[in-house]
């Protein structure tokens, strides 16, 4: 039976036409984000007024690369009588505790280690716990992992952001191994992404900003108003994020003051990685509307648009992308039964050639962020040049990794809740990113 391949050609033209219709409809504010976003920083002017912050880091057997950190926490420009740090551990046996020691910081041993319980975000809610029991009061908490290295003036220019009003506020996520393999780039890639267009966009319009796990700040009185420390998922920096837009809370990222992360360079880290991310963005998080109080920064109609924005967020995307893939699997699979049936030369052509662009859109729809992402931040990436060629030609394998690990998570969903240990090298040191 031969199929009606004109009326299909004309279909599959239809669907492509749609998609491109349909994502720049659905991402025009990503569209004002990537025009705003080039426009320059408004630097913070100094505060004399000081905060008292206590810096929360969890260190589960981190021995290996804590010292960097606690290096570039020891080195900071910030008076030291302004900020405790406190390195959450499992065990009283871990080596991590003496590092910590010789540094002449606290650290805190849990001791609420029950199964669902392993999680980033149970680590802080039990240190906080224990900071309010103690009557231990601070300001605002600042959040690390054990792999990152500060500015040596990074606390200060938090001090400062948070002094304009600011409650939640982020700095610029760098890397100090973005040039190991593909894998670490397109990691440094998607995170710049996020950083100057998402981020830098939302500060720009709505007053907020994405947390990407690390590197930010939040008021105490935000911690108590939501009844405590209730970000406790997979992915806490996302809850907190949502609970920010629930409750118009003022945030913002200010890319002037860097914060240094490593990446893994090990494809099933990386893999076990998005799968937990995936987990934790399809979390529930109604409960995050009922805590707390509204700050209403915006205006109703406002907060309407921005949490709009923020549920939308790759979904136009994703569909594009969805859609133009099988577009290209059924444009190659009868263009192929077009042969076998001997049908017109200009039927075959055509398939294939709708075939073969709805798979170049796709492709080109990573290609264009990942180019411009390394031409902006150039002097920080500092790649070099293969890496940058490199990572713009396999930018979109790297993000179709999500794909795949959803489909893990959907086959094994148990993998979804399995905390796995990453490891990390700690090979660049704070001298490194000093010089």
């Amino acid at each position: 039976m031969f199929l009606d391949y004109d009326l299909l050609i004309i279909l599959m033209w239809c669907i492509i036409s749609v998609m491109i219709v349909f994502v720049i409809i659905m991402s025009l504010y990503y569209i004002v984000y990537w025009r705003i976003s080039a426009t320059p920083v408004v630097k913070v002017p100094h505060s004399d007024k000081l905060s008292k912050f206590a810096v929360l880091i969890a260190a589960r057997n981190e021995s290996k690369v804590i010292s960097n950190l606690l290096e570039s926490l020891k080195n900071q420009t910030y008076p030291r009588s302004h900020f405790d740090v406190y390195v959450i551990v499992e065990r009283e046996d871990d080596p991590t505790i003496e590092i910590t020691k010789n540094f002449g910081f606290d650290y805190f041993v849990r001791d609420q280690l029950e199964e669902g319980r392993k999680t980033k975000g149970f680590a802080l809610q039990e240190c906080i716990n224990y900071l309010w029991r103690n009557n231990l009061e601070y300001d605002a908490y600042m959040i690390f992992d054990a792999d990152n290295i500060l500015d040596n003036n990074y606390i200060e220019v938090m001090n400062d952001l948070r002094q304009t009003g600011v409650r939640v506020g982020l700095g610029y996520r760098n890397f100090t191994n973005a040039n190991t393999n593909w894998l670490t780039v397109g990691s440094a890639i998607m995170f710049t992404y996020m950083n100057q267009v998402t981020s830098k966009g939302r500060s720009l319009v709505f007053h907020k900003a994405t947390l990407m796990g690390t590197g930010y700040y939040v008021d105490d009185r935000i911690i108590r108003d939501a009844g405590g420390w209730i970000f406790t998922g997979m992915t806490e920096d996302i809850q907190l994020t949502a609970y920010c837009y629930y409750h118009d809370i003022y945030m913002r990222y200010y890319p002037e003051i860097c914060f240094y992360d490593e990446q893994s360079p090990d494809y099933h880290t990386v893999h076990m990685q998005h799968l937990r991310w995936l987990a934790g963005y399809f979390q529930r998080r109604t409960f995050l509307m009922k805590a707390g109080i509204q700050h209403d920064y915006h205006s109703k109609g406002l907060q309407s648009m921005m949490r709009f924005e923020f549920k939308a967020g790759l979904i136009p995307f994703v569909i594009f992308n969805v859609v133009n893939f099988f577009t290209f699997v059924i444009c190659f699979v009868c263009g192929s039964l077009a042969v076998v049936q001997r049908a017109g030369i200009y039927d075959i052509s055509m398939l294939f050639s709708l075939g073969i662009f709805a798979l170049l859109l796709n492709y080109f729809s990573f290609v264009i962020p990942a180019l411009i992402c390394i031409h902006r931040d150039d002097d920080k990436l500092q790649l070099t040049r293969r890496n940058k060629v490199v990572g713009v030609l396999t930018y979109m394998f790297f993000f179709y990794e999500f794909a795949l690990a959803f489909l893990d998570g959907l086959f094994h969903p148990k993998k979804k809740t399995n905390w796995a240990k990453i490891t990390h090298t700690g090979e660049v040191t704070h001298n490194n990113i000093k010089k």
